[in-house]
């Protein structure tokens, strides 16, 4: 029989092989403070009988309109019910298969995805055919919309506010996210999970990549990179 240790395991590995950086923490007053910072694109918890005070927690990151999954060793229709009845989007088994745990974390937060992020600055940011509005929380590229969760808008932003320097992973990640200080090797390996993600949705082609560029051993920089339209050769 799996302990409780190595189902936790399980839906880890799962998420990092889903594309999701994760990072594990114990279910303390700090803890409940950086769930409900929205610096996060998803919240996973796992519920313990022996912690009443679980549907509060459940009740105050639903509040703040930070998506939930419940993770339970014994998802009996009372335990699921309790916990959806207290906040949560959803809930798990902890030995789910890894389908089930990427394709449902998949859906929760794309319906949040829709729900704006809450930008610091304000205005309207044209680089090259990118643009960032500050205002909307809304990225553009090419005229198109491009469907970001809160915090890939967030690291956007900054690196549309600080276009063409090269930026270092901790920094941009420590400058969009409160109450958690990334170290270097940790932010270098988060930040690759996101800009695969952000590459996927604004590039044309992920392996030439033309707005968000890597500098090898520097870091990252944000280009106001331009396509041109391709030009038919005379006759």
């Amino acid at each position: 029989m799996s302990s409780p240790e190595d189902l936790t395991l399980h839906v880890t590995r799962s998420l990092h092989r889903a594309g999701y950086a994760v990072l594990e923490r114990a279910p303390l007053s700090s803890t409940i403070e950086m769930a409900r910072s929205g610096d996060f694109d998803l919240v996973l918890w796992v519920v313990s009988p022996h912690r009443p005070e679980t549907a509060v927690h459940f009740a105050e990151i639903h509040a703040a309109r930070v998506p939930l999954i419940a993770l339970l060793a014994d998802a009996t229709p009372a335990a699921v019910s309790s916990c959806l009845h207290a906040g949560a989007d959803a809930c798990l088994a902890l030995d789910a298969d890894e389908r089930i745990i990427a394709a449902q974390v998949h859906a929760v937060v794309r319906r949040h995805e829709a729900a704006p992020a809450i930008a610091e600055a304000t205005g309207v940011l044209a680089l090259g055919d990118l643009v960032v509005d500050m205002d909307r929380c809304e990225v553009l590229c090419q005229g198109r919309y491009v469907p970001l969760t809160a915090s890939e808008f967030r690291i956007v932003a900054y690196m549309a506010r600080h276009a063409g320097r090269v930026l270092r992973p901790h920094d941009i990640l420590n400058a969009v996210t409160d109450d958690y200080e990334y170290r270097q090797r940790e932010a270098q390996d988060v930040f690759k999970v996101y800009v695969r993600r952000i590459r996927q949705k604004l590039e044309r082609c992920i392996e030439e990549p033309r707005y968000i560029v890597t500098v090898r051993g520097l870091g990252y920089r944000l280009e106001p990179y331009e396509w041109q339209p391709r030009q038919a050769l005379p006759a």
